[in-house]
């Protein structure tokens, strides 16, 4: 008999989480058994069954560690490289660096995320795009342009790490809203999009039958 499964990760609806999105997809990198526990979001309660499960902050995702609640992408991040160092580069310089675009997709980009939510299974979609948004995407860009520069092998920073994890929600953005990026950045977006794992949440979100309608902005005409 094999060993009992230890994690169990709290995500949201997958076609609408971008967090959930990349703790799933951390979890997929750390090369682990895992359980899900999903907790539709923005439905009476929800909040409350995320704390009731130990997340105290109500939001998703939340990593069940051996019974200890990790809440917080980055804190889950830094918990699996612990017990699996792959997550990020082994080089020191170059591991900085990816710690560095992880923590300013997760403090920054608001103008980005608020204009342009995520849904997964959405396509053509039209967001209010001013010129702090503009500016959000020209960042992305800039970064995704630097793909293979770092290190041997085509992700940021040589092989497939937590910092491109950290980009994924964001280029399902790019492709629900019809974002087109530069072509410097263009053929790390779409190899990014075309990921099995990525391709594997997009498809777990299309089966769903719930839908938020805060995140259903309407097509372009």
């Amino acid at each position: 008999m094999g060993a009992a499964v230890s994690y169990t990760l709290v995500i949201g609806n997958k076609n609408y989480s971008s967090w959930s999105m990349r703790a799933w997809l951390l979890m997929r990198l750390a090369e682990v058994d895992f359980a899900e526990t999903v907790v539709p979001l923005y439905e009476s309660g929800s909040r409350k069954a995320v704390e009731d499960l130990g997340g105290e902050t109500g939001l998703v995702p939340v990593l069940i560690d051996d019974g200890i609640p990790i809440w917080d992408t980055l804190a889950i991040t830094e918990t699996l490289q612990e017990a699996n160092p792959v997550i990020w580069p082994c080089d020191p310089d170059r591991r900085a660096r990816a710690r560095s675009y992880a923590g300013e997709v997760h403090s920054s980009l608001n103008p980005l995320r608020n204009a342009m939510p995520v849904n997964t299974r959405g396509r053509n979609r039209l967001p209010a795009i001013d010129d702090d948004v503009r500016a959000d995407i020209a960042r992305v860009c800039a970064i995704w342009a630097t793909a293979g520069s770092y290190a041997d092998g085509p992700w940021l920073f040589g092989q497939f790490c937590a910092a491109d994890i950290m980009f994924a929600p964001v280029a399902a953005r790019f492709q629900t809203y019809a974002i087109e990026p530069t072509p410097e950045a263009s053929s790390y977006y779409q190899m990014l999009l075309a990921h099995p794992w990525v391709v594997e949440w997009f498809a777990a979100g299309q089966a769903e039958e719930s839908v938020i309608p805060i995140f259903e902005l309407p097509e372009r005409g």
